[in-house]
């Protein structure tokens, strides 16, 4: 903001503002109240024409490319009466000019010219995009072979397109005026089936070169914004016929901005606007494409090259907008017409009392987002700060177009890292910039770094469920058949996988489930799992496991299935990158437990499988199917502070992909027609941080049956590339 206020302070961007004089002069003249009349606020003061747009915010913000907001690489084609190209406004500037002989020079199109793009030099004023090209035609200079004005008018607007001009000002009319409102009625009232037909009585021509003209209208529409200036007959009480063609002409409402006149007054401390005298039309029956520009401007004259006088009018307003429309342009390039547009009007200032007053509308540009309009002033005046900022928040588009696209807000982080994959796909994302857009369907770019800022960690075990399963085992045990000494090693045999396994990773402890079945004198039969089911989606994971006990140790052979429905894993993961319709794994495990000195078992699990994410729409990453590990030991020791408890410590290797690819579609960038577009990138699944878990459960039946149980439980990667997750749980209930 610092630069912005200085480059406002310059006298080249301070110039375009008549003086205190200068205004008051105008307001007497054109009948208008004082400054600031009515309004009961100390700091009132008079609008500068470009502040009121935040135009030296847009001059000062930097594009990837180092660039300033300042029209570079634009063309706006300025449709008129005569320029004089000398003026030291004008003078150096890259013009083309149609139809390429000499044209008539005239203090109109010399003033309006230099608004929309006259030079930053460091003389006399500046334009609104001053690094833009101009595309120069005079209607009065419609000399060619069978040329009429419509002729000339669909020519030079063809010619223009064809240039790639992104915007088209027009700051005309016809000599004989006619309000909107009146011309729909005697329009209405008519047997033309076209209004090139109905219009041929009011203005003459055929009604073949108004058609003609229409369709130059809209074959511009797909490269450029047409501007067209309001009437500036106050007393017209309605905007003009003209300035609302697309009323007539439907197809010409995709890009077509009509713009009004008024002197603002603000609070000099916040910028607020307080009052706006419009000295137009009003925006009336155009309000829903119309905008509201200060037209009273310091201009340049055709007299000199250094000649200025000042003037009023929405042919001044006009090609504000114009210059806002080039300065959009160079931003988002890859924006349609439609779209600059819809975003000029959707971020419009409507923040005063008289706005409000005259309100007459809301507009609906994009799910949950909504702009009133008024009768006199459309959408209010363009804020080019706003403009150019997120609308509504952003989100990843994942799809082939905006306009089906499946969008991830960035609300709340977005999640890179998860269950099994770990931070492959952050790692493969590294540095790289993120297309992302907002629900206008701009694109901003954001460093993948940014992404997972606010994601919460897929990593957050919670030791209760540890606990309670490890209880739920216990239990299972309880009533077998078999002596105690037996028994313990085969019971802690079955323990360590609860800490490991990745299909019994979801266990909740209140839907978890363990039953034992004698084979013989030294085996049992285990099944254990969970099933669980919300509105997300469910999980389940089940385990069948055979316990032997050999001589003096004890091991467990487990075969694991899981499976995940509408979550990556059992984790409900936000964002486009860990999504998935369906995931699942296949696993074989092997536990060996070793008793010591009569109080203390030491155990290692280890875990090999295969895991599966089905895509879903959404998805930015397929990863089909992948081969994973898992292990760990563990040390439980009984009798540690009375008969009945037990406390299990465990360390080792959460699941993690050990072979398998993947590829994943970075979103980099959209066509003007919505088309999304994606860098493809190659993931190895198996670089990423190895997953680390360290913990501990405690088990304590006491002489009043009371059970107590307590979880400790830590997950961090072995890089600490990822913050470790610390969880601490505690439980008591009475056993009856």
């Amino acid at each position: 903001m610092a630069a912005a206020t200085v480059h406002a302070g310059t006298a080249e961007f301070q110039a375009v503002d008549p003086s205190a004089a200068a205004e008051a002069s105008l307001r007497s003249t054109l009948g208008v109240p004082p400054l600031c009349s009515g309004v009961a606020n100390a700091n009132c003061a008079s609008a500068h024409n470009y502040l009121l747009q935040n135009i030296h915010i847009a001059h000062t913000a930097t594009l990837p490319n180092g660039d300033r907001v300042r029209g570079k690489g634009q063309l706006i084609a300025v449709v008129d009466n005569g320029f004089l190209l000398t003026h030291q406004e004008l003078a150096g500037k890259s013009i083309k000019t149609y139809p390429g002989t000499a044209m008539g020079v005239d203090d109109h199109g010399t003033a309006v010219a230099a608004i929309a793009a006259g030079l930053a030099n460091g003389t006399g004023m500046m334009g609104v995009a001053p690094e833009a090209d101009l595309h120069l035609s005079s209607w009065e200079d419609h000399s060619g072979p069978g040329q009429n004005v419509l002729t000339f008018l669909a020519a030079t607007t063809d010619d223009a397109r064809l240039s790639g001009a992104v915007a088209q000002n027009n700051s005309w009319g016809w000599a004989t005026e006619k309000a909107a409102s009146q011309e729909l009625t005697d329009y209405s009232g008519t047997s033309s089936a076209q209004y090139a037909q109905h219009i041929t009585g009011r203005l003459g021509g055929t009604a073949a070169e108004w058609q003609n003209l229409f369709a130059a209208y809209d074959r511009f529409q797909q490269s450029g914004v047409i501007v067209f200036a309001n009437s500036n007959n106050s007393s017209l009480g309605d905007a003009s016929a003209w300035a609302s063609l697309p009323l007539f002409v439907p197809e010409l409402r995709e890009a077509w901005i009509a713009v009004s006149n008024a002197l603002f007054a603000v609070d000099s401390s916040t910028g607020d606007i307080l009052k706006a005298d419009l000295l137009s039309a009003p925006c009336g029956s155009a309000a829903p494409f119309c905008l509201t520009a200060d037209g009273s401007v310091y201009k340049p004259t055709a007299s000199s090259d250094t000649a200025y006088s000042v003037a009023t009018g929405t042919s001044f307003a006009a090609p504000q907008i114009s210059g806002d429309v080039a300065l959009l342009a160079q931003a988002f390039p890859n924006l349609s017409p439609a779209e600059i547009t819809v975003r000029l009007l959707a971020t419009a200032r409507n923040d005063w009392a008289g706005f409000q007053s005259t309100r007459a509308g809301t507009s609906t540009f994009a799910p949950g987002v909504t702009h009133d309009y008024s009768s006199d002033f459309g959408h209010g005046v363009p804020d080019m700060e706003a403009a150019l900022s997120p609308v509504g928040g952003l989100s990843i588009a994942s799809g082939s177009n905006l306009a089906t696209a499946t969008m991830s807000p960035l609300d709340g982080g977005v999640a890179t890292s998860g269950p099994m994959i770990g931070n492959a796909v952050a790692r493969a994302l590294g540095d790289r910039e993120i297309m992302v857009v907002d629900r206008l369907g701009t694109d901003f770019y954001v460093p993948a770094t940014a992404l997972t800022a606010d994601a919460p960690g897929f990593a957050a075990t919670d030791p209760r469920h540890l606990a309670r399963n490890v209880d739920q085992v216990a239990a299972s045990f309880a009533f077998a058949e078999m002596q105690a000494p037996a028994l313990s090693i085969l019971h802690d045999a079955a323990v360590p996988k609860l800490f490991f396994s990745q299909s019994l990773a979801n266990l909740d402890g209140n839907s978890a489930f363990s039953q034992i079945f004698p084979l013989g004198q030294r085996d049992f039969l285990q099944f254990s799992g969970s099933f669980r089911q919300s509105e997300a989606g469910s999980d389940a994971g089940f385990s069948v496991a055979r316990l032997t006990r050999h001589q003096g140790f004890a091991t467990e052979l487990s075969f694991a299935f899981g499976h995940s429905t509408s979550n990556f894993f059992g984790w409900d993961a936000p964002g486009p990158f860990l999504s998935g319709d369906a995931s699942g794994n296949f696993s074989s495990g092997l536990s060996v437990s070793l008793p010591v000195d009569g109080l203390w078992t030491l155990s290692a699990y280890a875990e090999l499988g295969s895991a599966f994410v089905n895509d879903d729409a959404a998805m930015l990453v397929d990863y089909g199917s992948f081969a994973y590990a898992a292990g760990g030991v563990t040390a439980r020791r009984r009798s540690l502070f009375t008969a009945r408890d037990t406390i299990d410590f465990y360390a080792g290797m959460r699941p993690k992909a050990v072979a398998g690819k993947a590829d994943l579609q970075v979103p980099v960038g959209r066509g003007t027609d919505g088309s999304l577009h994606y860098e493809n990138v190659a993931v190895d699944l198996a670089d990423a941080d190895i997953p680390l878990r360290l913990g501990f459960v405690y088990r304590n039946m006491t002489e009043q049956d009371f059970e107590l149980l307590l979880g400790f439980n830590t997950d961090f990667t072995a890089t600490n590339e990822v913050e470790p997750v610390f969880s601490l749980s505690a439980g008591l209930r009475k056993q009856f």
